[in-house]
């Protein structure tokens, strides 16, 4: 797998951090809602968040604070005696699920949010050229009207001259 970069929010369990590491993930970790914005500040490049353990009052507002700074996917752990709502995450698991299980749909989320980041690099190289001449554009446009203007404004004079 390509190299993948994801931030784990929450407890750190004996397990799931080391094994996403051996999987070849780089992994940074956070243990609250200021580092975890502090994260998601750092990297635009970021391929999932995860979120071990966490309180549903907590998970809820991580999760807000992830949506609205991160179109990575969100991914929660959780204990199936923890009610939350379920609809903020791309993915849930319990404790319960086979590592070999949760790796490998990490696995395909991570690849499909790389192949959305990749396709969306032409458009918006595309869109910042558009921006760029559209800028250069309007300097030229407002250039021309300034100059159309100073030399209506000689014309002006040279008629109130002949007068």
């Amino acid at each position: 797998m390509a190299a993948a970069t994801v931030i784990h929010f929450g407890s750190r369990d004996l397990y799931r951090v080391p094994m996403l590491r051996n999987a070849g993930y780089e992994v940074r970790e956070s243990d609250s809602l200021d580092r975890l914005r502090i994260e998601l500040e750092r990297d635009e490049d970021l391929d999932a968040v995860i979120m071990s353990e966490v309180d549903p009052r907590c998970a809820e507002l991580a999760a807000t604070l992830v949506r609205e700074r991160s179109s990575a996917p969100l991914i929660l752990f959780c204990r199936p005696d923890v009610r939350i709502d379920e609809s903020q995450f791309d993915r849930v698991f319990s404790s319960f699920y086979p590592m070999s299980f949760w790796l490998y749909e990490t696995a395909v989320l991570v690849i499909e949010s790389q192949k959305l980041r990749a396709s969306s690099v032409h458009p918006r190289r595309g869109s910042e050229a558009m921006r760029k001449e559209s800028v250069r554009q309007r300097a030229r446009a407002e250039y021309e009207l300034q100059r159309n203007a100073d030399a209506g404004g000689l014309w002006q004079l040279e008629e109130d001259g002949e007068d």
